[in-house]
Order: C-alpha cells, then sequence, then structure tokens
C-alpha cells in the first residue's frame, strides 16, 4: 500500500467516490503537476535524463505514445495548441470547450469533510486521458510568445480536471481502454457540419433556409429533407439526405475537384482556402445561388433517393459546379451548357450506369454504394463534365 499524499499543491475537490474526486486548477499548477508529455517521451527515449525512467514508465503503462511527427496524435497538438490559445484570448467568445483532464494518481489522496486535499507537484501524476490537451498546453508555455501570449495570465485560465487516485496502474490502464473504446466515435463529417466557424458548414445552413422545393403536395422547405444530427439518412421518404452530406458538395463548389480529398478530412474550410479577393458574401450567393437551382432542378432524382444522393456523386457535382463560380480557375468554355451536361446523366441507381463509376458491382450482380467522396469522387466529377469519356458514356446510358 503506497503512503498517501500529505504534502504538495493545496486545492479544493469534490468527491464521487473513494478514489475518484473532481475539482478545476489554473494553467500554472497545472504545468506543474503534469509532466509535457512531449519531454517525458524525449527523455525515456534519449535515456538522458535518468530521473524521468519511473514516471515515463508509469505513463507508458496507461497511455499511448505520441510518437513520430508524422503521427495521428502529434500531428493533433499543434492545431490543438492553436485552438486554445484562441480560446483564452477570446477570439472563441463563448463557443469553444475543452474535456476535462483525466488524471491519475497511484498514491491516495486525504480529502477532508469540505473537499480539502494536496495534489502531488511532478512525477506522481499522469493523464489517462485528454494528454493532447495537456502536451498542447505544454506547447503554449514553451511558446508563448509565438502564440500571442506572452502577456498572459495563465492564474486566471482554469481547466476542469478529473483524479483517480489510490488505484493500481491496472485499473488505470482499464479507464484508458474504457474511454477510448466504450464510446462511440463521432464521425468526422458529422463533427464538421456542426461547426459555425467553418465557412462550408456556414454556407451549407444558408443554402437549406433558403431554398424550398416543390413536392405534388405543394411546395416545402428543404430543411424538411435533411438529415441532422444522423450519421446517414435513414429509409423514411422525408429523409434525402445529411446535413454532412450536403456539405460536401458545397465544400466541392467552394474547392473544386481539389475539395474531393477536403470533404473527407477533418479541416476546416475558411475564407483563406479560396483565392484572393473572393469574400465570403460573394462565395455565400454565389455557392447558394448555384445549388438551391440545382437542387430545384433535380427535386424528383433526391424524393427517388437515386444516385444524385450518394457522397461520391454530391461531391462530383459540386466539383462540377465549381467551374460556374467567379473565381474558379477552369471555367467551362463558353458554348458548354452545365444543365444540358446533368440532364442526360441516368440519376438511377442502376449498375448499368453507375457500376465502376460510384458504385461497386459484386458478383452477384448486387450494387453496393458503399464508396464515399475520396473513393469516388473524381470518377463521378470526369463522367459527369466529359460526355465522350467512357464513364461519361456510361452514366448517360450510351455505352
Amino acid at each position: 500500500m503506497l503512503s498517501p499524499v500529505r504534502t504538495g499543491l493545496a486545492i479544493k475537490v469534490q468527491v464521487v467516490h473513494s478514489h475518484l474526486a473532481i475539482g478545476v486548477i489554473d494553467w500554472e499548477n497545472t504545468w506543474g503537476i503534469v509532466n509535457d508529455p512531449e519531454i517525458v517521451e524525449a527523455s525515456a527515449n534519449s535515456k538522458t535524463d535518468m530521473g524521468m525512467d519511473e514516471y515515463a514508465e508509469m505513463r507508458a503503462a496507461v497511455q499511448r505514445l505520441i510518437g513520430s511527427k508524422g503521427s495521428s496524435k502529434a500531428k493533433n497538438i499543434g492545431p490543438y495548441a492553436d485552438y486554445l490559445a484562441k480560446a483564452l484570448k477570446g477570439e472563441l467568445g463563448n463557443a469553444w470547450s475543452t474535456p476535462p483532464l483525466t488524471l491519475w494518481c497511484q498514491r491516495p489522496l486525504i480529502i477532508d469533510e469540505s473537499g480539502n486535499t494536496h495534489l502531488p507537484i511532478l512525477d506522481a501524476i499522469v493523464a489517462v486521458d485528454a494528454e493532447t490537451q495537456i502536451t498542447a498546453m505544454h506547447r503554449i508555455r514553451k511558446n508563448k510568445k509565438f502564440y500571442g501570449l506572452e502577456g498572459f495570465d495563465f492564474s486566471t485560465a482554469m481547466v476542469a480536471f478529473e483524479i483517480y487516485h489510490g488505484i493500481p496502474a491496472s485499473d488505470a490502464r482499464q479507464i484508458f481502454h474504457d474511454r477510448n473504446l466504450k464510446g462511440v466515435p463521432v464521425d468526422k463529417s458529422l463533427a464538421l457540419s456542426m461547426d459555425d466557424r467553418d465557412l462550408a458548414t456556414t454556407i451549407t445552413r444558408q443554402l437549406v433556409d433558403a431554398t424550398t422545393v416543390m413536392l405534388p403536395d405543394g411546395e416545402k422547405p428543404l430543411a424538411d429533407f435533411i438529415v441532422t444530427g444522423k450519421r446517414q439518412a435513414g429509409s423514411s421518404p422525408n429523409e434525402w439526405i445529411t446535413l454532412s452530406a450536403l456539405r460536401t458538395m458545397v465544400v466541392t463548389t467552394l474547392l473544386g475537384r481539389s475539395g474531393i480529398q477536403a470533404s473527407s478530412g477533418n479541416a476546416s474550410i475558411t475564407l483563406a482556402d479560396l483565392p484572393d479577393g473572393v469574400t465570403e458574401s460573394q462565395a455565400l450567393h454565389e455557392v447558394v445561388d448555384a445549388l438551391k437551382d440545382l437542387i430545384t432542378t433535380h427535386t424528383d432524382q433526391f424524393v427517388q433517393k437515386n444516385a444524385i444522393t450518394t457522397p461520391a456523386v454530391l461531391a462530383g457535382l459540386g466539383a462540377t459546379m465549381h467551374r460556374t463560380m467567379s473565381w474558379t480557375e477552369e471555367p467551362f468554355e463558353p458554348h458548354v451548357d452545365v444543365k444540358g451536361l446533368l440532364k442526360t446523366v441516368r440519376w438511377e441507381r442502376d449498375a448499368q450506369y453507375w457500376g465502376g463509376v460510384s458504385a461497386t458491382v459484386k458478383t452477384d450482380g448486387k450494387v453496393t454504394w458503399g464508396g464515399g467522396a475520396k473513393d469516388s469522387g473524381y470518377k463521378v466529377y470526369t463522367a459527369l463534365t466529359d460526355p465522350s469519356s467512357d464513364v461519361g458514356k456510361k452514366i448517360r446510358g450510351l455505352a
């Protein structure tokens, strides 16, 4: 049995159960009680700081390594630090959030009836979860001027934490497992569709709000048929496409073919992604007008949930419409009728037209539409814009 923590950082916490407490701590003290994971890992690899060995082993028992600069965890530290710095400087208003730090201390804490306790300083507390956040906080500490925070009072910046204490590494490791595998990961495109600082999301929501469609029972708002909060549209006739799928078409309309790759990533789209001189108002109005016309012209295809509602086809359509934007670098020739190009397309979900383009035909003849924008968007774009190509002839029933 390890000895309890009796000295260190005096702090008040709320007991959740005998081995878990929650509280709030400022950034300066966070830096003091939790080592910088990048330094710990570098020291463990170089063996130059023998004093870090025991701590590094303790961390390695409950955490994945940051690894090389190319690892997904390493690549996320910089953007996280940028996000935190903007938040501290007030650039994000109240629309920002970070999860509580999940800390682990092998030694038990002594917590009195009022919640008063002590946290050990250095070499005793490890982040079981939110370690990327901890690493980003330390990166800001080391580069305050770079992040524009050289005069900032970090003792006023607070972060919530939970601390598991008096439990062995095996229990802490299980907590790491449960935190990372028990929950269902949020689809990246779905998360992006909720980012109001993302230009593509702003335009997508404006498009939904501005568009009405004509149905047999009268005019209806497009919003009635766009699915939000779900990864995929269901079988209901009122669920045409998801908001994230519609955003894919907006991204490729903004960026062209390069947007096909961008739409399947996790990066936000900003005005900086467009050519110099393009204003947000200009981008919004041109994209909304073009896609509103596209959707109302092809409403019947959306109602029937034909090929036009699949992510790859939406991506290809957007890349096609990009060539009608004022900032495109590859405009259509003056004689090209874009509506005419699309009018001749066979939109039915049929292998005869879409097999090998945006659909996969299995050996039993069944067609699957699982390929996303990144997988088939480029081929769809070629098929839509070049009727004389093999794929162009195929989707028009001429092959």
